[in-house]
């Protein structure tokens, strides 16, 4: 009995552990984050009164629910995950009223429930896409941190 007990413990202990797979990186974006700092140029912005938050689906939409609008803003994205770091384009939709670019090229990365995203400001926004996760000052660069949204 006890020899069976044994092989049978032996087996076990020495059986490969499956890990598993972690989720494709493109799939960590997705959710609902809400903003917690922001620095542009070096410098720390207020979050606006009402927070911010933003919502990546699965099928590349990109809504942003800012302060105490009514409407939130909508968009798409796609991102690069082979890219180190990861990129991320924000692409705002065409029948907004005021000029937008034709896209927002940044940087991303997810560390557990913390997302951080970099981007260019000013008139190299469209062009210009940010290689570190750093907003030094009087850079054109926005740094954003967001945690995930617990459902």
């Amino acid at each position: 009995m006890y020899t069976s007990l044994l092989v049978g413990l032996a087996v076990t202990v020495g059986a490969p552990v499956t890990k598993e797979k972690d989720p494709p990186k493109e799939a960590a974006i997705v959710g609902e984050w809400e903003g917690t700092k922001a620095v542009a140029g070096g410098k720390e912005m207020p979050v606006p009164e009402g927070g911010i938050r933003f919502e990546f689906t699965a099928d590349g939409k990109l809504i942003i629910h800012e302060g105490k609008k009514d409407q939130p803003d909508t968009g798409t994205y796609k991102v690069d995950t082979k890219k180190d770091p990861a990129e991320l384009d924000m692409i705002p939709p065409v029948n907004q009223k005021v000029a937008a670019p034709p896209s927002i090229p940044g940087i991303f990365k997810v560390d557990g429930d913390t997302l951080t995203l970099c981007f260019s400001k000013g008139p190299e926004a469209t062009t210009k896409r940010p290689t570190k996760f750093e907003s030094t000052d009087g850079s054109d660069t926005i740094l954003i941190t967001m945690k995930r949204v617990k459902k």
